[in-house]
């Protein structure tokens, strides 16, 4: 108590000898004149309170002291508080503001506009910065112009990834190179490093600035030359990520193996005998497992060693595999990873860690085409199914997945509706609704993908259901345009080509040829029927005369006279077929007779619901089944990458 008390009354004393020395002051400076020179007796410049200068007579921009002015040094810790100018406890940033401050902060912000400090410490995540720092009455701004370092966090995991094969004693090349997905929250500079811990001779490392926030995908290059190997059942190199020489371990653990450069695998790709497993649809994450190709390895030396095999990324899928080799010939899995972003067929490289000079191979993965939307019109008839009906022969060929459908063996690969229809909505108008023009003009404004009409379609106003299928069609629909009422195709074609005059020509030949052209209809992945026939069921069918020069058609088939019977557009997506009863089956029958007489029913399907060829028609066997799956792969084709619901 007695020392207590004894510190107190100094403390009071030295309080007391300040208090005399700032009156001293202040009476001297009552005499001094409101501007003021440190450093010289010269008068400041007019329009300076405070002049710092050492060298007397020196009234231009030249050289005028040789010392400068010591600015206070501090540690800055909020961007928008005051402190440690006014924290409970100067020297610890945790205690929080002064009383005075948390009272007043508004004001006391606002009357220390224009404090000026040295920052000593660099802080990214408060955007603070070291050196002069100018308060502005809101927050503290850096002098000096600099971007400051980014700050981000890691992406999917799955999406980090290392590329190439690594040997010790080996230098890594351009194979060698590491994926990495960021989420840049606040833009700047930034340095990348992932390299192994312990150190082992390897790294990767990039850096530069990102000029906005937002989600990145970036791919750096190894650099180095791996020293050790990964001893037999070892994990591998334990990689270490840092951003801005921040640990960015959310996807920890992750691994390398480094080979032994000393064991030489030799091996050969089997290329013909490589098979891609699975099914893939866009915006749908590949699953290891299931989605893989697989490849056939002849081994020629030495059993045990390491077969590395991987492709590159294509459209943000690739594959890659790698295990020991065991025996002369081996069928082995490169299994998938990463989100196919394009509906295109993939052409994937394959390549290997084998010794031998062996060429890559190719695989190409076929994306499952989203499912498109059907609105079929005209005579509905349940007998022959004209429109794809539920129970037609053309229903049941559309909706087979061998045919349209999400599996390996899919001829067309297409999400389907469901487990048992193919396409979405499929809606049929048939009857007296079917020759409404309004009604049909209601179905064509919601846009479906594709349009088939079936039978004669004996409308009313053939001119305003012609005019409605062609804005239809200019707007990028796909029309399968299947009609022989020659009132109807003359109306339609003038409404295609405004000033041409088009005649329809019936034709009662029971059998036609299919030209020899290099168009998928005839050629498609249902088969190549070039110089095949196809049936005019009940011997009715009306060709388009008159139309523009074959520039702008593909004319599949013609009659005896020369008329187009069956044409492509090649500028919009129309395919005419000119018998209203083309895809006309017997209840749905399947087998090569079609369940119908010679000369009508020309669709004929297998067991399986696949198109086959329909035997017995008077005149020849015929190839309705085929064209037709041709046409409608032709279709989905066209609504995907140049229909009315593209992009």
């Amino acid at each position: 108590m007695i020392q207590t008390n004894f510190r107190q009354k100094q403390r009071n004393g030295a309080t007391f000898k300040i208090l005399l020395l700032l009156i001293a002051i202040l009476s001297i400076n009552l005499t001094l004149p409101a501007q003021v020179t440190i450093g010289t007796s010269e008068e400041p410049l007019s329009g300076a309170l405070l002049q710092l200068k050492d060298k007397d007579n020196v009234s231009d921009s030249t050289l005028n002291a040789r010392k400068g002015l010591a600015l206070p040094r501090v540690t800055l810790s909020e961007k928008k508080e005051l402190y440690p100018m006014f924290l409970a406890d100067p020297d610890n940033p945790a205690s929080g503001p002064s009383t005075d401050y948390a009272a007043n902060k508004l004001v006391l912000d606002k009357a220390h506009t224009g404090l000026i400090v040295y920052n000593l410490v660099e802080n990214d995540d408060k955007e603070l910065c070291m050196g002069l720092n100018q308060w502005d009455g809101e927050q503290w701004n850096c002098f000096q112009s600099k971007i400051g370092n980014a700050i981000a966090t890691l992406g999917n995991c799955d999406s980090l990834k290392f590329f190439g094969i690594y040997k010790n004693d080996v230098s890594l090349n351009a194979g060698n190179y590491m994926t990495i997905p960021l989420h840049v929250t606040k833009a700047g500079a930034y340095t990348i490093t992932a390299m192994p811990d312990p150190d082992n001779g390897y790294y990767f490392t990039a850096s530069g600035v990102f000029l906005t926030p937002g989600y990145y995908f970036l791919s750096i290059t190894g650099a180095g030359t791996p020293l050790d190997y990964t001893p037999s059942g070892g994990t591998g190199d334990r990689i270490k990520v840092t951003f801005n020489n921040k640990a960015m371990d959310a996807c920890d653990p992750l691994y390398i193996k480094v080979e032994d450069s000393s064991v030489k695998p030799v091996y050969y790709m089997s290329c013909s005998a490589t098979k891609v497993r699975g099914v893939y649809e866009l915006n749908k994450e590949l699953d290891p497992d299931a989605n893989y190709i697989e490849v056939t390895l002849n081994v020629t030396a030495p059993y045990g060693a390491t077969y590395a095999i991987e492709t590159n990324t294509v459209d943000g899928i690739y594959f890659k595999g790698s295990g020991m080799l065991n025996s002369a010939s081996q069928t082995v899995k490169l299994q998938g990873y990463g989100t196919p972003t394009s509906v295109e067929n993939k052409v994937m490289t394959i390549t290997s860690n084998s010794s031998s000079d062996v060429s890559t191979c190719k695989a190409t993965v076929v994306v499952s085409y989203p499912t498109k939307s059907v609105f079929a019109f005209g005579y509905y008839e349940n007998t022959a199914g004209y429109l794809g009906q539920p129970g037609s022969g053309l229903r049941k060929m559309m909706d087979a997945s061998v045919n349209f459908g999400n599996t390996e063996n899919s001829t067309v690969k297409i999400v389907p509706y469901s487990s048992s229809q193919t396409f979405y909505p499929y809606n049929v108008v048939s009857g007296a609704a079917a020759y409404n023009t309004a009604t049909v003009k209601s179905y064509l404004d919601t846009k479906p993908d594709i349009v088939i009409t079936g039978f004669d379609l004996d409308v009313t106003d053939k001119t305003a259901m012609a005019a409605n299928l062609v804005d239809y069609l200019k707007k990028g629909g796909v029309l399968i345009f299947v009609c022989e009422r020659q009132t109807m195709v003359k109306a339609f074609f003038e409404a295609l080509y405004p000033g041409y005059t088009i005649t329809a020509d019936w034709t009662t030949t029971n059998v036609m040829t299919l030209n020899f052209v290099n168009d998928e209809i005839v050629n498609g992945p249902f088969g190549d029927i070039r110089g095949l026939l196809w049936g005019n069921d009940s011997y009715g069918a009306s060709g388009a005369q008159g139309l523009p020069d074959d520039d702008q058609i593909v004319v599949i088939s013609r009659n005896s006279s020369g008329t187009p019977m069956i044409l492509r557009h090649k500028r919009y997506n129309l395919l005419f077929i000119s018998e209203g009863g083309f895809a006309a089956n017997h209840n749905g029958a399947t087998g090569p007779g079609a369940g119908g007489s010679v000369s009508t029913y020309p669709l004929a399907i297998d067991t399986s619901f696949k198109p086959i060829t329909r035997t017995g028609w008077t005149g020849g066997n015929v190839e309705n089944a085929r064209l037709m799956a041709n046409a409608l792969a032709w279709a989905i084709k066209q609504a995907q990458y140049n229909g009315i619901n593209t992009p």
